[in-house]
Protein backbone atom coordinates (compact mmCIF):
# COMPACT_ATOMS: atom_id res chain seq x y z
CA UNK A 1 0.00 0.00 0.00
CA UNK A 2 1.42 3.74 -0.89
CA UNK A 3 2.25 5.82 2.41
CA UNK A 4 -0.09 8.81 1.29
CA UNK A 5 -3.11 6.11 1.28
CA UNK A 6 -1.91 4.44 4.40
CA UNK A 7 -1.66 7.63 5.94
CA UNK A 8 -5.19 8.16 5.01
CA UNK A 9 -6.34 5.04 6.45
CA UNK A 10 -4.45 5.37 10.10
CA UNK A 11 -6.44 9.15 10.15
CA UNK A 12 -10.20 7.46 9.46
CA UNK A 13 -9.43 4.44 11.87
CA UNK A 14 -11.97 5.38 14.57
CA UNK A 15 -12.37 8.75 13.52
CA UNK A 16 -15.73 9.36 14.69
CA UNK A 17 -15.09 7.93 18.47
CA UNK A 18 -11.97 9.90 18.92
CA UNK A 19 -13.55 13.26 17.29
CA UNK A 20 -16.00 12.32 20.30
CA UNK A 21 -13.68 11.79 22.78
CA UNK A 22 -11.92 15.02 22.34
CA UNK A 23 -15.16 16.66 22.30
CA UNK A 24 -15.32 15.80 25.93
CA UNK A 25 -11.48 16.41 26.92
CA UNK A 26 -10.11 13.35 26.17
CA UNK A 27 -6.71 13.21 23.72
CA UNK A 28 -3.89 10.87 23.67
CA UNK A 29 -2.08 13.74 25.58
CA UNK A 30 -3.15 16.02 27.88
CA UNK A 31 -3.11 19.64 27.33
CA UNK A 32 -4.74 22.37 29.64
CA UNK A 33 -7.47 22.95 26.97
CA UNK A 34 -8.19 19.59 27.20
CA UNK A 35 -8.43 19.41 30.75
CA UNK A 36 -10.34 21.96 31.16
CA UNK A 37 -13.06 20.84 28.59
CA UNK A 38 -12.88 17.83 30.50
CA UNK A 39 -14.01 19.35 33.93
CA UNK A 40 -16.23 21.63 32.24
CA UNK A 41 -18.29 18.38 30.86
CA UNK A 42 -17.28 16.33 34.16
CA UNK A 43 -19.36 18.93 36.67
CA UNK A 44 -21.73 19.50 33.91
CA UNK A 45 -23.19 16.29 34.21
CA UNK A 46 -22.60 15.83 37.57
CA UNK A 47 -25.16 19.00 38.22
CA UNK A 48 -27.27 17.95 35.08
CA UNK A 49 -27.95 14.45 37.35
CA UNK A 50 -27.94 16.60 40.76
CA UNK A 51 -31.05 18.46 39.51
CA UNK A 52 -32.92 15.56 37.95
CA UNK A 53 -32.52 13.85 41.44
CA UNK A 54 -33.86 16.87 43.48
CA UNK A 55 -36.91 16.93 40.69
CA UNK A 56 -37.87 13.27 41.89
CA UNK A 57 -37.88 13.94 45.18
CA UNK A 58 -39.78 17.00 44.66
CA UNK A 59 -42.72 15.19 42.64
CA UNK A 60 -41.70 11.56 44.38
CA UNK A 61 -45.61 10.82 44.73
CA UNK A 62 -46.39 11.49 40.97
CA UNK A 63 -44.96 8.23 38.87
CA UNK A 64 -45.32 9.94 35.73
CA UNK A 65 -43.10 12.63 36.52
CA UNK A 66 -40.42 10.55 38.67
CA UNK A 67 -39.96 8.64 35.58
CA UNK A 68 -40.12 11.51 33.19
CA UNK A 69 -37.30 12.54 35.13
CA UNK A 70 -35.46 9.06 35.41
CA UNK A 71 -34.00 8.60 31.79
CA UNK A 72 -32.05 11.60 32.02
CA UNK A 73 -31.13 11.02 35.94
CA UNK A 74 -29.08 7.66 34.90
CA UNK A 75 -28.28 8.77 31.15
CA UNK A 76 -26.01 11.14 33.14
CA UNK A 77 -24.59 8.64 35.38
CA UNK A 78 -23.77 6.68 32.67
CA UNK A 79 -22.10 9.53 31.23
CA UNK A 80 -20.25 10.26 34.36
CA UNK A 81 -19.00 6.69 34.78
CA UNK A 82 -17.76 6.69 31.07
CA UNK A 83 -15.93 10.02 30.70
CA UNK A 84 -13.77 9.07 34.17
CA UNK A 85 -13.43 5.47 32.88
CA UNK A 86 -12.09 6.54 29.63
CA UNK A 87 -9.33 8.96 31.23
CA UNK A 88 -8.56 6.57 33.51
CA UNK A 89 -7.34 4.01 30.83
CA UNK A 90 -6.50 6.93 28.47
CA UNK A 91 -2.82 5.18 27.82
CA UNK A 92 -3.99 1.69 28.03
CA UNK A 93 -6.76 2.52 25.35
CA UNK A 94 -3.87 4.42 22.69
CA UNK A 95 -1.54 1.87 23.18
CA UNK A 96 -4.16 -0.67 21.73
CA UNK A 97 -4.95 1.82 19.07
CA UNK A 98 -1.42 2.18 18.12
CA UNK A 99 -1.35 -1.93 17.91
CA UNK A 100 -4.22 -2.19 15.66
CA UNK A 101 -2.48 0.59 13.54
CA UNK A 102 0.74 -2.17 13.60
CA UNK A 103 -0.66 -5.00 13.16
CA UNK A 104 -2.32 -3.43 9.90
CA UNK A 105 0.71 -2.18 8.42
CA UNK A 106 2.01 -5.96 8.64
CA UNK A 107 -0.54 -7.63 7.01
CA UNK A 108 -1.34 -8.93 3.54
CA UNK A 109 -2.88 -7.08 0.77
CA UNK A 110 -6.19 -9.60 1.44
CA UNK A 111 -6.07 -9.52 4.68
CA UNK A 112 -5.64 -5.37 4.59
CA UNK A 113 -9.07 -5.17 2.35
CA UNK A 114 -10.22 -7.42 4.98
CA UNK A 115 -9.44 -5.03 8.11
CA UNK A 116 -10.37 -1.92 5.84
CA UNK A 117 -13.84 -3.82 4.97
CA UNK A 118 -14.55 -3.55 8.87
CA UNK A 119 -12.94 0.02 9.75
CA UNK A 120 -15.55 1.11 6.94
CA UNK A 121 -18.59 -0.65 8.42
CA UNK A 122 -17.43 0.76 11.94
CA UNK A 123 -16.84 4.28 10.60
CA UNK A 124 -20.70 4.10 9.51
CA UNK A 125 -21.98 2.38 12.90
CA UNK A 126 -20.55 4.84 14.68
CA UNK A 127 -21.91 7.69 12.65
CA UNK A 128 -25.19 6.96 12.41
CA UNK A 129 -25.09 6.24 16.20
CA UNK A 130 -24.10 9.24 16.92
CA UNK A 131 -26.76 11.33 14.58
CA UNK A 132 -28.91 9.27 16.27
CA UNK A 133 -28.04 10.44 19.31
CA UNK A 134 -27.40 13.67 18.87
CA UNK A 135 -31.19 13.49 17.32
CA UNK A 136 -32.93 11.76 20.08
CA UNK A 137 -31.29 15.19 22.23
CA UNK A 138 -32.32 17.33 19.71
CA UNK A 139 -36.01 16.16 20.21
CA UNK A 140 -36.33 17.21 23.82
CA UNK A 141 -34.44 20.85 23.29
CA UNK A 142 -37.16 21.53 19.82
CA UNK A 143 -39.86 20.12 21.84
CA UNK A 144 -39.19 22.01 25.48
CA UNK A 145 -38.80 25.00 22.54
CA UNK A 146 -42.04 24.63 20.74
CA UNK A 147 -44.16 23.70 23.89
CA UNK A 148 -43.16 27.21 24.99
CA UNK A 149 -43.98 29.08 21.65
CA UNK A 150 -47.47 27.11 21.43
CA UNK A 151 -48.49 28.45 24.66
CA UNK A 152 -47.00 31.98 23.87
CA UNK A 153 -48.74 32.25 20.26
CA UNK A 154 -52.49 30.01 20.95
CA UNK A 155 -52.87 30.54 24.59
CA UNK A 156 -51.01 33.83 25.11
CA UNK A 157 -49.65 32.50 28.03
CA UNK A 158 -45.57 32.77 28.75
CA UNK A 159 -44.39 29.52 30.31
CA UNK A 160 -40.92 28.32 28.92
CA UNK A 161 -39.72 24.95 30.43
CA UNK A 162 -36.64 23.14 30.50
CA UNK A 163 -35.32 20.36 28.07
CA UNK A 164 -35.40 17.90 30.71
CA UNK A 165 -37.03 17.68 34.18
CA UNK A 166 -34.83 19.45 36.47
CA UNK A 167 -35.10 21.42 39.46
CA UNK A 168 -32.63 24.10 41.54
CA UNK A 169 -32.53 25.07 44.85
CA UNK A 170 -32.87 28.29 43.65
CA UNK A 171 -35.21 29.85 41.24
CA UNK A 172 -34.65 30.38 37.28
CA UNK A 173 -37.66 31.87 36.07
CA UNK A 174 -35.94 35.75 35.32
CA UNK A 175 -35.30 35.50 31.72
CA UNK A 176 -31.73 36.24 32.06
CA UNK A 177 -31.10 33.08 34.91
CA UNK A 178 -33.54 30.34 32.39
CA UNK A 179 -32.15 31.29 29.13
CA UNK A 180 -28.54 30.60 30.49
CA UNK A 181 -29.90 27.44 32.25
CA UNK A 182 -32.15 26.28 29.25
CA UNK A 183 -28.49 26.54 27.12
CA UNK A 184 -26.43 24.73 29.80
CA UNK A 185 -28.66 22.05 29.58
CA UNK A 186 -28.94 21.88 26.30
CA UNK A 187 -25.38 21.60 26.21
CA UNK A 188 -25.04 19.05 28.75
CA UNK A 189 -27.67 16.36 26.68
CA UNK A 190 -24.88 16.85 23.76
CA UNK A 191 -22.24 16.08 26.24
CA UNK A 192 -23.81 13.11 27.46
CA UNK A 193 -24.16 12.06 24.04
CA UNK A 194 -20.41 12.47 23.10
CA UNK A 195 -19.53 10.44 26.20
CA UNK A 196 -21.86 7.75 24.93
CA UNK A 197 -20.57 7.39 21.22
CA UNK A 198 -16.76 8.11 22.70
CA UNK A 199 -17.48 4.75 24.78
CA UNK A 200 -19.73 2.76 23.43
CA UNK A 201 -18.51 3.07 19.74
CA UNK A 202 -14.47 2.77 21.01
CA UNK A 203 -15.46 -0.78 22.19
CA UNK A 204 -16.99 -1.67 19.14
CA UNK A 205 -14.62 -0.27 16.94
CA UNK A 206 -11.27 -1.60 18.58
CA UNK A 207 -13.17 -5.46 19.66
CA UNK A 208 -14.26 -5.87 16.11
CA UNK A 209 -10.81 -4.66 14.92
CA UNK A 210 -9.23 -7.97 17.09
CA UNK A 211 -12.44 -10.13 16.03
CA UNK A 212 -11.05 -9.29 12.56
CA UNK A 213 -7.90 -10.62 13.57
CA UNK A 214 -8.87 -13.38 15.00
CA UNK A 215 -10.47 -14.79 11.66
CA UNK A 216 -7.12 -13.87 10.13
CA UNK A 217 -4.87 -16.06 12.38
CA UNK A 218 -8.39 -18.82 11.77
CA UNK A 219 -6.92 -18.71 8.03
CA UNK A 220 -3.35 -18.53 8.72
CA UNK A 221 -3.26 -21.42 10.73
CA UNK A 222 -5.47 -23.42 8.48
CA UNK A 223 -3.26 -22.56 5.99
CA UNK A 224 0.22 -22.99 7.28
CA UNK A 225 2.27 -25.99 6.88
CA UNK A 226 4.07 -26.84 10.02
CA UNK A 227 7.66 -27.96 10.65
CA UNK A 228 10.39 -28.27 13.42
CA UNK A 229 12.05 -24.88 14.28
CA UNK A 230 8.97 -23.09 11.84
CA UNK A 231 9.63 -19.64 12.28
CA UNK A 232 6.16 -18.96 10.77
CA UNK A 233 4.96 -21.13 13.51
CA UNK A 234 6.67 -18.97 16.03
CA UNK A 235 5.06 -15.76 14.45
CA UNK A 236 1.75 -17.29 14.83
CA UNK A 237 2.03 -18.43 18.07
CA UNK A 238 3.21 -14.63 19.17
CA UNK A 239 -0.12 -13.37 16.62
CA UNK A 240 -2.37 -15.51 19.05
CA UNK A 241 -0.77 -14.41 21.93
CA UNK A 242 -1.00 -10.67 21.11
CA UNK A 243 -4.75 -11.24 20.10
CA UNK A 244 -5.17 -12.42 23.66
CA UNK A 245 -3.52 -10.23 25.41
CA UNK A 246 -5.68 -6.96 22.94
CA UNK A 247 -8.49 -8.68 24.10
CA UNK A 248 -7.95 -8.85 28.14
CA UNK A 249 -6.58 -5.00 27.91
CA UNK A 250 -9.94 -4.18 26.19
CA UNK A 251 -12.10 -6.22 28.86
CA UNK A 252 -10.15 -4.21 31.15
CA UNK A 253 -10.79 -1.11 29.96
CA UNK A 254 -14.23 -1.44 29.83
CA UNK A 255 -15.41 -3.70 32.45
CA UNK A 256 -16.91 -1.48 34.51
CA UNK A 257 -18.11 0.54 31.99
CA UNK A 258 -19.86 -2.98 30.80
CA UNK A 259 -21.54 -3.75 33.79
CA UNK A 260 -23.06 -0.36 34.74
CA UNK A 261 -24.04 0.34 30.99
CA UNK A 262 -26.31 -3.55 30.93
CA UNK A 263 -27.73 -2.94 34.76
CA UNK A 264 -28.76 0.76 33.89
CA UNK A 265 -30.01 -0.33 30.63
CA UNK A 266 -32.35 -3.00 32.29
CA UNK A 267 -33.91 0.40 34.42
CA UNK A 268 -33.96 2.96 31.79
CA UNK A 269 -35.76 0.30 29.23
CA UNK A 270 -38.30 -0.37 32.22
CA UNK A 271 -38.60 3.70 32.33
CA UNK A 272 -38.88 4.62 28.64
CA UNK A 273 -40.89 1.30 27.92
CA UNK A 274 -43.22 2.60 30.08
CA UNK A 275 -43.32 6.32 29.15
CA UNK A 276 -43.48 4.93 25.39
CA UNK A 277 -46.92 3.56 26.52
CA UNK A 278 -48.18 6.00 28.54
CA UNK A 279 -47.99 8.48 25.70
CA UNK A 280 -49.08 6.41 22.90
CA UNK A 281 -50.62 8.28 20.28
CA UNK A 282 -48.91 11.95 21.50
CA UNK A 283 -46.22 13.73 19.56
CA UNK A 284 -44.16 13.06 22.87
CA UNK A 285 -44.23 9.01 21.49
CA UNK A 286 -41.82 9.92 18.95
CA UNK A 287 -38.83 10.99 21.21
CA UNK A 288 -39.58 8.56 23.84
CA UNK A 289 -39.10 5.93 21.06
CA UNK A 290 -35.97 7.20 20.16
CA UNK A 291 -34.48 6.90 23.17
CA UNK A 292 -35.28 3.38 23.89
CA UNK A 293 -33.75 2.82 20.36
CA UNK A 294 -30.68 4.58 21.55
CA UNK A 295 -30.66 2.73 24.63
CA UNK A 296 -30.90 -0.66 22.46
CA UNK A 297 -28.36 0.62 20.62
CA UNK A 298 -25.68 1.32 23.44
CA UNK A 299 -25.69 -2.18 25.05
CA UNK A 300 -26.09 -4.13 21.49
CA UNK A 301 -22.64 -2.54 20.79
CA UNK A 302 -21.21 -4.20 24.11
CA UNK A 303 -23.29 -7.61 23.91
CA UNK A 304 -22.94 -7.69 19.90
CA UNK A 305 -18.98 -7.72 19.88
CA UNK A 306 -18.65 -9.45 23.49
CA UNK A 307 -20.47 -12.14 22.06
CA UNK A 308 -18.12 -11.70 18.73
CA UNK A 309 -14.83 -11.69 20.70
CA UNK A 310 -15.76 -14.77 22.77
CA UNK A 311 -17.04 -16.60 19.66
CA UNK A 312 -13.72 -15.78 17.50
CA UNK A 313 -11.02 -16.53 20.13
CA UNK A 314 -12.75 -20.15 20.51
CA UNK A 315 -12.98 -20.84 16.64
CA UNK A 316 -9.27 -20.47 17.20
CA UNK A 317 -8.53 -24.01 18.13
CA UNK A 318 -11.21 -25.60 15.55
CA UNK A 319 -9.02 -23.72 12.80
CA UNK A 320 -5.71 -25.91 14.67
CA UNK A 321 -7.42 -28.76 14.50
CA UNK A 322 -8.41 -28.27 10.98
CA UNK A 323 -4.54 -27.46 9.88
CA UNK A 324 -2.24 -29.95 8.87
CA UNK A 325 -0.93 -31.02 12.59
CA UNK A 326 -1.30 -34.53 11.73
CA UNK A 327 1.86 -34.29 9.25
CA UNK A 328 4.00 -32.32 11.81
CA UNK A 329 6.70 -34.05 14.07
CA UNK A 330 6.19 -35.14 17.27
CA UNK A 331 7.72 -32.17 18.79
CA UNK A 332 5.75 -29.42 16.42
CA UNK A 333 2.11 -31.53 17.30
CA UNK A 334 2.72 -31.28 21.36
CA UNK A 335 3.57 -27.29 20.66
CA UNK A 336 0.13 -27.56 18.71
CA UNK A 337 -1.55 -29.14 21.41
CA UNK A 338 -0.61 -26.24 23.76
CA UNK A 339 -1.99 -23.92 21.50
CA UNK A 340 -5.07 -25.67 20.89
CA UNK A 341 -5.91 -26.07 24.78
CA UNK A 342 -5.15 -22.25 25.28
CA UNK A 343 -7.92 -21.11 22.40
CA UNK A 344 -9.89 -23.17 23.76
CA UNK A 345 -10.24 -20.87 26.43
CA UNK A 346 -12.31 -17.90 24.99
CA UNK A 347 -12.19 -14.62 25.53
CA UNK A 348 -13.28 -13.59 29.11
CA UNK A 349 -16.11 -10.92 28.47
CA UNK A 350 -17.83 -11.24 31.95
CA UNK A 351 -18.28 -7.78 33.33
CA UNK A 352 -18.97 -7.97 37.63
CA UNK A 353 -21.60 -11.06 37.75
CA UNK A 354 -23.45 -9.97 34.08
CA UNK A 355 -21.47 -11.40 30.77
CA UNK A 356 -21.15 -9.17 27.60
CA UNK A 357 -23.23 -11.79 25.27
CA UNK A 358 -26.26 -11.55 22.95
CA UNK A 359 -28.18 -13.96 25.85
CA UNK A 360 -27.19 -10.96 28.53
CA UNK A 361 -29.23 -8.80 25.56
CA UNK A 362 -31.77 -10.90 25.12
CA UNK A 363 -32.30 -11.68 28.81
CA UNK A 364 -32.27 -7.47 29.17
CA UNK A 365 -35.04 -6.98 26.56
CA UNK A 366 -37.62 -9.56 27.81
CA UNK A 367 -37.38 -8.78 31.79
CA UNK A 368 -38.08 -4.96 30.72
CA UNK A 369 -41.23 -5.66 28.74
CA UNK A 370 -42.12 -7.46 32.35
CA UNK A 371 -41.22 -4.38 34.33
CA UNK A 372 -43.17 -1.94 31.92
CA UNK A 373 -46.61 -4.27 32.61
CA UNK A 374 -45.99 -4.19 36.41
CA UNK A 375 -45.60 -0.08 36.52
CA UNK A 376 -48.94 -0.26 34.14
CA UNK A 377 -50.23 -2.09 36.77
CA UNK A 378 -49.70 0.64 39.70
CA UNK A 379 -50.84 3.70 37.32
CA UNK A 380 -54.02 1.39 36.88
CA UNK A 381 -54.66 1.32 40.90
Amino acid sequence: MAPTQNGRDREKFLRVQLLCLALIGIKRHETVSSRTIFHVCFISMVIMDLATILFALEHANDIALVCDCLGPTFTAYLGIVKQYCLSAHRVELWNIIETLRRLKDYAGISEIESIERNNKIDRFLATAYLMSASATGSLFIIAALAKGCYKLIFQNIIEWGFPLSLSFPFKTSHPIVFGMFFVWSSAAIYIVVFCSVSSDASFGGLASNVVVHFKLLQKRLQDATFADNDENLKQLIEYHSLLLNLSRKIMSSFRVIIINNLLVASVLLCVLGFQLVMFLGSTLMLIYLMYVTAIVIQITFFAYYGSLLLHESEEVSISIYCSNWYEASPKTRRILLQCLMRAQVPVNTKAGFMVASLPTLRAILNSAGSYVALLLSFTDN
